[in-house]
């Protein structure tokens, strides 16, 4: 197998997504190092995420119950669908709940 292109190589990587096989499988069939498989699907994966829109939520007061107990323990960095949270210590676990949800909507 020759050199191939950045967009060879992506679209390769989408077809071995696509087909349904093992990784292994795929790339037996098709004659492609696994390694090299890996590689090329982390990239798809990190370039797919960069094509992601920024997008923002807003939460008004009245949708966030008050009496809600605060989450405890120190902060934590959630990733849903690629997008990342910081759930501070003390957030109230109704307000991570619905930022949860509407990040995973998005």
């Amino acid at each position: 197998m020759g050199r191939m292109s950045r967009d060879e190589r992506l679209a390769q990587a989408e077809e071995c997504l696509e087909s349904g096989m093992a990784v292994r499988d795929w790339c037996a069939a098709n004659g492609v190092p696994t390694a090299t498989m890996y590689a090329w699907l982390r990239r798809l994966r990190e370039e797919r995420e960069c094509e992601l829109a920024p997008a923002f939520v807003e939460l008004g007061d009245d949708r966030i119950g008050r009496d809600s107990a605060p989450v405890a323990g120190a902060p934590v960095v959630a990733r849903v669908c690629g997008v990342e949270i910081l759930v501070p210590a003390g957030a109230r676990e109704r307000e991570v709940s619905m930022v949860m949800r509407a990040a995973a909507s998005l």
